[in-house]
């Protein structure tokens, strides 16, 4: 005799559910949002081309070795301004007169140290004391 099957078979019914958003469309939308705001940030930044008209970026203060090479960048491009030293150089003068050597440089170290960059201190000193070399 033959076997029979006595079970019934039935349609397996799926249970209709709301959609929920599985474990990767999750990260994929904290990814996209971390994107679409690191561009955001990125392009109003003043450091970036994009935003030339910004103000001055000002970083932070320089290291002491990263300090004294940036003075000196920036008393190459200088004469003493105090008249008195027979105009020497501003990276070799040591004069301490008015508007001398040790101001001058003091003024740059504190520019440096606000966070300009060099050619901004260049600037700054050029409107301070004049005697650019040329």
């Amino acid at each position: 005799m033959a076997k029979t099957n006595n079970r019934r078979t039935s349609p397996v019914k799926k249970k209709e559910s709301k959609a929920e958003p599985s474990y990767w469309m999750v990260v994929a939308f904290i990814a996209i949002a971390f994107a679409v705001g690191l561009t955001v940030k990125i392009a109003l930044s003043p450091q970036t081309a994009f935003n030339s008209g910004a103000a001055p970026h000002y970083a932070a203060a320089p290291t002491k070795s990263a300090l004294d090479s940036q003075i000196k960048l920036v008393t190459a491009n200088f004469k003493c301004a105090c008249g008195g030293c027979g105009e020497l150089p501003l990276i070799d003068c040591t004069c301490d007169m008015p508007r001398g050597a040790v101001e001058e440089k003091d003024f740059i170290r504190n520019k440096l140290n606000q966070g300009l960059s060099v050619d901004q201190v260049i600037q700054e000193v050029e409107k301070v004391y004049g005697h650019r070399i040329t």
